[in-house]
């Protein structure tokens, strides 16, 4: 274990470090060639800013580092960065969150790649800043008017901060997208060792550029009709961006066929390739009789509450969501089978109306939203009330 040599020319730090789910993310984003920040401090993400602005003007090459006056300024800066060919991110929280909600609908229609970490706190509001929550789970869907789909990734560890991070940035690169890695409070400050491989074991995914080779991604040629190359501005050929309706170049076209066509492949294309996307991680599964289903830092509740579980006899397995949007359904149908099912979750029931969609059933529920992850202990008594049910 080494410190972490926080003003560095070197991009990827290799090596083990020991710091925080926020600095894990920061350096995600800097092995995967981050080259411009604009963001507004709010807890619990603000470290992650912090981070960046000591290491972003160090490297080596064009980078921009921006205090926006708000959020609204820095999704918006974010978009237009992005629109030069820098890959750019913010980082934000709770209100956050929700002032970038207009910005985000024109990042995802006008086919932006840019990263955002959601660091999930209590809500709504002002709420609890300082303590973690899962409330955010619709709003990472649903949040801009419009039908649009924004892959969502959910760490449950630091170790995933860094990877997810990695991975939002290669996502938004290939696909030509905004993506949110939906990190939450107990990540953000928690400290546990986290590996930074060799610059040749990161995969680095760069936008198509028009006339050039089409991008390969993880072994697979993406589509240019699903995902047109990017003109960027200030480039030899032009480059058209609007918010209204638009044909493949960016041309105004408010027609109904036009729009439809259009609203249709933006999300055809996430799904054409949502089998590249991290699915679910299966803890002591194949013998389950019951299957719990949880995300981000609950699940690692969870998995204490398995294993007590385990030690009394019941057999019980957990099914992690890695990616939240687009949902992993077959993954999961496949996966859970008729099995009973319990949620857990950090909120009042955001995560319950997916999993009982998807699988068709109802499932038992574990709603906790009092500022902490609920204890292995709570969730034993859930697993314990919802057997006796089952026999």
């Amino acid at each position: 274990m080494k410190a972490l040599p926080i003003l560095s020319q070197k991009r990827i730090l290799t090596g083990d470090h020991f710091q925080s789910g926020n600095v894990s993310a920061a350096e995600g984003a800097l092995a995967a060639g981050l080259q411009g920040y604009y963001g507004y401090p709010i807890t619990p993400s603000t470290s992650i800013m912090e981070h960046v602005a000591k290491r972003l003007p160090h490297l080596e090459g064009h980078t921009a580092f921006l205090q926006c006056e708000d959020e609204i300024a820095s999704i918006t800066a974010v978009i237009g960065s992005s629109w030069t060919r820098q890959k750019s991110m913010t980082a934000t929280s709770g209100p956050g969150f929700s002032l970038m909600q207009e910005g985000i609908g024109l990042g995802s229609f006008t086919e932006t790649p840019l990263v955002l970490v959601n660091v999930m706190r209590g809500g709504p509001s002002t709420g609890l800043p300082t303590f973690p929550a899962q409330g955010e789970l619709m709003q990472s869907h649903f949040g801009s008017h419009g039908d649009y789909l924004i892959p969502t990734f959910v760490p449950s560890s630091v170790q995933e901060c860094f990877d997810f991070t990695v991975e939002a940035f290669n996502t938004a690169e290939a696909l030509r997208t905004p993506v949110f890695v939906q990190s939450d409070q107990v990540l953000s400050t928690l400290k546990e060792r986290y590996t930074i491989p060799a610059n040749s074991d990161i995969e680095i995914i760069n936008r198509g550029v028009p006339d050039s080779e089409k991008v390969v991604w993880k072994g697979e040629t993406i589509s240019s009709t699903l995902v047109p190359p990017m003109n960027c501005f200030g480039e030899e050929k032009k480059a058209f961006s609007t918010g209204l309706s638009h044909d493949e170049t960016g041309h105004v076209d408010l027609t109904p066929g036009t729009y439809k066509k259009l609203v249709t492949r933006l999300d055809a294309k996430i799904r054409t390739y949502q089998h590249l996307l991290p699915q679910s991680e299966k803890y002591e599964i194949d013998d389950a009789e019951l299957i719990i289903v949880a995300y981000g830092s609950t699940a690692r509740s969870v998995k204490r509450a398995i294993n007590l579980a385990r030690e009394d006899g019941k057999k019980v397995g957990l099914y992690r969501l890695k990616t939240i949007w687009p949902f992993p359904v077959d993954d999961m149908r496949k996966t859970i089978g008729d099995r009973p099912v319990l949620v857990v979750e950090m909120s009042k029931g955001q995560l319950i109306w997916p999993v009982e969609r998807f699988l068709r059933k109802e499932v038992s529920h574990l709603a906790e939203y009092f500022g902490s992850i609920p204890p292995p202990s709570m969730i034993v008594k859930k697993i314990n009330s919802t057997m006796e049910v089952m026999n």
